[in-house]
């Protein structure tokens, strides 16, 4: 979800439902894509009341097969073709 309009190519505007997050609310009035480096998201929700904060989606980086590493500050992305080291080695 993005509440920057601008930063979605292919914008449809659409009637989606409401949404809750950080103690406030809002509704979902359209969707596109977000092209981020070597990332593409689609159907990227815009939620108007969001303003200038972006909420991506963990499950749709992986189900593009990248690798999400949390550490207790960051969330990286890694590229496809990065490999972690094998503890068993």
């Amino acid at each position: 979800m993005t509440g920057n309009k601008a930063y979605l190519a292919d914008y449809q505007e659409f009637k989606g439902g409401s949404i809750a997050f950080g103690g406030s609310n809002g509704r979902i009035t359209g969707k596109g894509k977000i092209k981020a480096g070597r990332l593409d998201f689609e159907d990227v929700y815009y939620v108007e009341e969001l303003k200038h904060y972006n909420l991506y989606s963990v499950s749709q980086m992986c189900d593009k097969k990248n690798k999400v590493l949390f550490t207790d500050t960051d969330c990286l992305v890694l590229s496809l073709d990065f490999k972690l080291p094998d503890e068993n080695q």
